[in-house]
């Protein structure tokens, strides 16, 4: 079973947030990071997700070059040295679904670099999203997400559901209902809904090249289970909760990461006390959301970009508050 929570008790690991498919970015911080690993300074790079998904001009969007660094970096360094968990973006490849935020559409750009990569590239890539870790956690009372805590998260079965969670067993169970649909008429209903030819959708979406494709119809089959399934539901919320920003504000969201971290430290390596996270932007580089919660942007969310900042956290070394964590924050662009 793949591990969905790590453990980490010893070792200082390098957190980097939120790069979002940007070439020059990725270099900094990978170079910085085997830098201070030939120093003994650094045990682990930690990328928390959305490495994927850049939203300007397509020439200058890198996410699979990068995916595929961070995997050739693991085949050379070993799987404990350089670690990725799931993030947001990345989550809508494993299922097929499109993603897009106002007129920015993420997925079919890099559906369509896949698809010019070839079929065992696809593979590669989307074995390796399926396996990546939701959360760290550590000695120190520090746990890292991509996304921070969500309220569902927070609760006791949830934390189960999460640790065992299978992408594979929901979609087994999406595609066992599908085969029983009858396609035609979820097709037509879909044209009707969205007013557009439904192979359209497909061929932009998931950069398939007609009905021949065995992906042909992932997109409609995602459409028409995701809402109704419960693991699924769980797991969208996790990496899509927009904490303080979600409805209830400050107040509400410092009771849901407290309440977060108390679940989740059943079964830790000592009580955590802080969460980090990126995955929200944030004026500089990093925000101290509240006493539980340190948001740190290393460079699409952090305004300006050159702002962006990476953690030095000691896995070993307690903390008692996210404030305490500030002072291990450092630069790649200075």
């Amino acid at each position: 079973m793949t591990d969905r929570v790590l453990d980490w008790t010893d070792g200082v690991a390098m957190v980097v947030t939120d790069l979002h498919g940007d070439g020059d970015a990725f270099a900094a911080y990978r170079d910085r990071f085997l830098s201070l690993r030939s120093q003994g300074a650094a045990d682990r790079l930690l990328l928390c997700g959305d490495v994927i998904h850049g939203d300007g001009p397509a020439h200058r969007d890198e996410s699979l070059s990068i995916l595929l660094e961070v995997i050739r970096l693991q085949e050379d360094l070993g799987p404990e040295a350089v670690v990725m968990l799931l993030g947001n973006h990345e989550l809508p490849h494993i299922y097929g679904l499109p993603l897009s935020r106002g007129s920015i559409e993420y997925t079919p750009r890099f559906e369509v670099s896949l698809s010019q990569a070839g079929g065992a590239v696809r593979s590669q890539v989307l074995a390796f999203l399926e396996a990546l870790p939701f959360f760290v956690r550590t000695a120190a009372g520090v746990m890292v997400t991509h996304c921070g805590a969500s309220r569902m998260a927070a609760l006791p079965h949830s934390r189960q559901r999460l640790l065992s969670f299978s992408h594979q067993e929901v979609l087994r169970r999406w595609e066992a209902a599908f085969s029983q649909e009858d396609t035609e008429m979820l097709r037509r209903g879909y044209e009707k809904s969205a007013r557009v030819d439904y192979e359209q959708d497909a061929r932009h979406y998931l950069a398939v090249q007609g009905p021949q494709d065995p992906r042909y119809w992932h997109l409609l089959r995602s459409l028409s289970y995701n809402r109704n399934d419960p693991d699924f539901g769980l797991l969208w919320e996790t990496f899509f909760t927009r904490n303080e920003q979600d409805s209830g504000g400050e107040g509400a969201y410092r009771e849901t990461a407290s309440r977060f971290l108390e679940v989740w430290s059943a079964g830790a390596p000592a009580p955590q006390k802080a969460l980090v996270a990126g995955h929200i932007a944030v004026h500089g580089g990093y925000h101290l959301v509240n006493p539980h919660h340190l948001r740190i942007a290393s460079w699409a969310h952090a305004h300006p970009r050159e702002a962006g900042v990476y953690l030095l956290l000691d896995c070993a070394a307690p903390v008692d508050s996210a404030a305490d964590l500030i002072s291990h924050l450092g630069s790649v662009f200075v």
